[in-house]
C-alpha cells in the first residue's frame, strides 16, 4: 500500500485530535504562518484592524503636526519642491545618506504638495509597522495580534528616531516584519518569491543604506536558518523518519537549500541597494575616527547602556529622548520588555523548541511551531553590534574597522541595529498576551513548551475544544494593547509638542530662485559653518540646514555635526578642503574664488560680512543675507575652468525657461497653499 508523504501523519493527527491527545487541524503545518507565508494571499480583511490601529497610532503620534506645513526636526527635512540634482543621486561627493529617499520624495512632490507627502510617509510608517508585526501572529487572537503591532509601532526606538528625523530608517524598520514573512515563504527561491521579497523590501530600498542594513540583518539569518521547502500536503521536508536525513524537498540537501535561499536574498538585497551602493563605490566614504565615540549608544535610563538598548532606547543624542522617559517611570517599560523577552524565549525562542516526547504510534510533535527562524539570531546580533560602542575596547575596535574599510562607518550609530530586537520583542509580547488571555482550569500548569493556540486551548478547555478568552482575558488583552501608549506618553501629540508644522519664509524661497536664475557659474557656500540651525520661523527647533535641498546648484556646507563637545569633520570632500579656511578668521573672498564659489548664504547670526571683502549683497531679508562673490582674477573663463576642475560647474539653463518655470512654480505653490 502506497501512502503519499504527509497524508498518513495528517490522518493520525486528526484521530489524535478527536481523542484530545495530539495535534489537530489547527496544528496542520499547512496552516502554520511560517510555512504558509507566501503560499497564498492572506485575506486583506484580516489586516484591516491592524492597519486601522497603525493609522490611529500615527494620528496620535503626529497630533498637531497633521496641520498643513512641514515638520522640520533635526534630519527630517522636506522642502516645497526639491530639484533633481547630482547631489540627490549621491554623485556630487559625500556619503549618499539620502539616496534614493530624496529622489522618491521629490518625485511624489510633483504630484501632491510636499508637506502632504511628508504626512503620508509618516503615517505609512506606523501603519506598515503595526500591520506587519500583527501579520507575524496571524493565528493568534486578534487582541494579541494588535498588542504586538502596538508594541512594534510605539516604543522608544520609534520615538527617538522620529524626533531626530530619521524617517527613512523608520521606513525600513516598518517593512522588517513583511520582509521576514517573505523570506520564510516557501517560494522564496523562485521568480515569484523573489518578486514578493522585492516588494516587501521596497520601503527599505526607499529608505537607503541604513534601512537596507537592518533589513539585511534580519533577512539573511532567516534565509540561512529557515527550514527547507516542503511540498504541498507534507509536514516538514525531511522531517519524517527515514525520509533521507538532511534531504529537503525535491531531493535538495538542507545545506544546498539554505545556500540557495541565502544567495537569492543576497541578490535581492544587492539589487535594491544599487542606488546608494554605486555612489559609495565611485566616491570613497570618509570615516572620521572621532565619530565612533560621538555616535556610540548611551544610557537614557537608569539601567545603563545595555539596559537602555534592551529597552529599545539608548540613542546617541540626549536631546531627542521623548518626554517622561528615562526616569523612574521607565522601570514600568522595563517590566513590559521583560514580559516580551520572556514570551519570545518561551514561545518562539530556544525554550519553545523543546517538543514533548511522542506517544507510541504517533508522529513526534514539531518543535518551534511558531518560531521565526533567524529572528532571534538577528536580534542578538543587533544588540551586540549596538553595544560595541558602549565600551572603550569596543570603540577602538570600530576605529580599527573604519581604518580597514570606511564602509564600517555604518556601525558607528549602533543603536539603529536594535531594530530586529524590537521585532522579536513585539512578537514575544503578542505571544505572551495570547497565552495569558486563555482561560485555564484550576491547577493547569504551563507545558514544557509554550503551546500554540489550538494545543493550549485543548489542554485548558478539554479534548477537541478550542476555548475562547473570557471577560478577564479580553480585559487583559485590551490592557496589553494600551500599555505601550500609556507607558510612553512622550511620543503622543507631536512628540509632546516637538513636531509642529512650519512654512519656509517667502524670502528664503525667493532667494533660492534668484540664485538659481543667476547667469553666474559656480557653487554656493553656507554660513555659519555648522550643520544645524534653530531658526525662529521653526519655533527655535533644531533642523538640518535645508539649503542643499532648496537649490539646484552645488552647495558646500559643513555636514559634519557637532555631538556634545565633539565637532566632526565634514563628510563632503569639498567642505573638508575649505574647512580650515572657513574656521579661521582670515578673509574668505580669494579662497572662495579659487574654489569656484559664487554665492554665500548667511542664514543665521554670523560676522560674515567682514570676511567677505568685495562681495556684494544680492538678497537681504530678516534672518537671511545672500552675497555674490566677484569673478576671480583672470576673467570669467578662468573661474569657469576652476569650477569645472573641481567638479562644481553649474549647467546653466536658458534664463527665459528658468523664469517661466519659476513663475509656474509660484502659481502651483499658491494653489497648494489654498487647497
Amino acid at each position: 500500500m502506497r501512502v503519499t508523504a504527509g497524508r498518513a501523519p495528517g490522518a493520525r493527527g486528526s484521530q489524535a485530535s478527536r481523542a484530545g491527545l495530539g495535534p489537530g487541524p489547527r496544528d496542520d503545518p499547512a496552516r502554520d504562518p511560517v510555512l504558509t507565508a507566501g503560499r497564498g494571499p492572506v485575506p486583506p480583511v484580516r489586516w484591516v484592524p491592524a492597519l486601522a490601529l497603525g493609522l490611529g497610532l500615527g494620528l496620535l503620534a503626529l497630533g498637531p503636526g497633521l496641520r498643513r506645513g512641514f515638520l522640520l526636526s533635526y534630519d527630517m527635512i522636506f522642502v516645497p519642491r526639491q530639484p533633481f540634482t547630482a547631489t540627490m543621486s549621491g554623485l556630487a561627493g559625500g556619503p549618499p545618506r539620502a539616496v534614493p529617499s530624496d529622489a522618491v520624495v521629490a518625485a511624489a512632490a510633483r504630484v501632491l504638495p510636499a508637506d502632504v507627502v511628508q504626512k503620508a510617509v509618516l503615517l505609512a510608517i506606523f501603519m506598515l509597522a503595526c500591520s506587519g508585526a500583527a501579520a507575524l501572529l496571524e493565528r493568534e487572537h486578534w487582541l494579541a495580534r494588535l498588542a504586538a503591532g502596538a508594541y512594534y509601532a510605539w516604543n522608544p526606538f520609534v520615538a527617538e528616531r522620529l524626533i531626530i528625523g530619521q524617517w527613512a530608517l523608520l521606513l525600513g524598520y516598518a517593512g522588517l516584519p513583511w520582509a521576514l514573512r517573505s523570506v520564510l515563504a516557501q517560494q522564496v527561491v523562485s521568480w515569484r518569491g523573489a518578486g514578493r521579497l522585492c516588494l516587501a523590501l521596497l520601503p527599505a530600498c526607499i529608505g537607503g543604506f541604513a534601512a537596507m542594513s537592518i533589513s539585511a540583518l534580519v533577512t539573511l539569518p532567516a534565509a540561512a536558518l529557515a527550514g527547507p521547502r516542503a511540498p504541498a500536503g507534507d509536514t516538514l521536508a525531511g522531517a519524517g523518519a527515514g525520509a533521507g536525513a538532511g534531504a529537503g524537498a525535491g531531493g535538495t540537501s538542507r545545506p544546498a537549500g539554505a545556500a540557495l535561499r541565502v544567495l537569492t536574498v543576497l541578490a535581492v538585497l544587492l539589487g535594491l541597494s544599487l542606488p546608494w551602493l554605486v555612489p559609495s563605490l565611485l566616491h570613497p566614504v570618509y570615516d572620521a575616527p572621532s565619530g565612533v565615540a560621538a555616535f556610540a549608544a548611551r544610557a537614557d535610563t537608569p539601567f545603563g547602556s545595555v539596559g537602555s538598548l534592551l529597552m529599545l532606547g539608548g540613542i546617541w543624542n540626549a536631546q531627542v529622548v521623548p518626554a517622561a522617559y528615562g526616569g523612574a517611570w521607565s522601570a514600568l517599560w522595563l517590566a513590559l520588555v521583560l514580559v516580551a523577552v520572556a514570551g519570545y524565549l518561551a514561545c518562539a525562542g530556544p525554550l519553545g523548541r523543546r517538543a514533548p516526547a511522542a506517544r507510541p504510534g504517533h508522529q513526534p510533535a514539531r518543535a518551534a511551531r511558531r518560531g521565526w527562524p533567524g529572528l532571534g539570531a538577528a536580534a542578538a546580533a543587533g544588540l551586540v553590534v549596538a553595544s560595541i560602542g558602549a565600551s572603550e575596547p569596543g570603540r577602538e575596535l570600530l576605529r580599527a574597522a573604519g581604518r580597514l574599510w570606511p564602509g564600517f562607518a555604518v556601525l558607528r550609530d549602533g543603536q539603529q541595529f536594535v531594530a530586529p530586537l524590537a521585532l522579536a520583542e513585539a512578537a514575544g509580547f503578542g505571544l505572551a498576551v495570547a497565552w495569558a488571555m486563555q482561560p485555564r482550569a484550576p491547577g493547569t500548569r504551563l507545558p514544557a513548551r509554550c503551546p500554540d493556540r489550538a494545543d493550549g486551548l485543548r489542554r485548558a478547555g478539554g479534548p477537541g475544544r478550542a476555548g475562547r478568552p473570557d471577560r478577564a482575558g479580553l480585559a487583559l488583552g485590551l490592557l496589553a494593547l494600551l500599555a505601550p501608549v500609556v507607558l510612553l506618553p512622550g511620543l503622543a501629540w507631536g512628540a509632546a509638542g516637538r513636531l509642529r508644522p512650519a512654512w519656509y519664509p517667502e524670502g528664503w524661497l525667493a532667494a533660492a530662485r534668484v540664485i538659481d536664475l543667476s547667469r553666474a557659474q559656480g557653487s554656493v557656500l553656507l554660513l555659519p559653518w555648522a550643520a544645524y540651525r534653530q531658526p525662529a520661523w521653526n519655533g527655535g527647533r533644531t533642523l538640518l540646514d535645508p539649503w542643499p535641498r532648496l537649490l539646484r546648484r552645488p552647495v558646500i556646507w559643513d555636514d559634519g555635526p557637532q555631538v556634545g563637545d565633539a565637532q566632526l569633520a565634514p563628510d563632503d570632500p569639498r567642505a573638508r578642503r575649505l574647512d580650515g579656511a572657513v574656521r579661521s578668521a582670515a578673509p574668505l573672498t580669494t579662497v572662495l574664488q579659487a574654489a569656484g564659489v559664487r554665492f554665500v548664504i548667511v542664514d543665521a547670526a554670523s560676522p560674515a560680512r567682514a570676511r567677505l571683502p568685495g562681495c556684494t549683497v544680492l538678497v537681504s531679508r530678516p534672518g537671511l543675507v545672500v552675497y555674490r562673490v566677484p569673478s576671480p582674477v583672470g576673467g570669467s573663463r578662468a573661474g569657469a575652468r576652476r569650477a569645472a576642475a573641481t567638479g562644481e560647474r553649474y549647467q546653466l539653463e536658458p534664463v527665459s525657461y528658468l523664469l517661466a518655470r519659476s513663475l509656474a512654480d509660484d502659481g502651483i505653490e499658491q494653489l497648494k497653499r489654498i487647497s
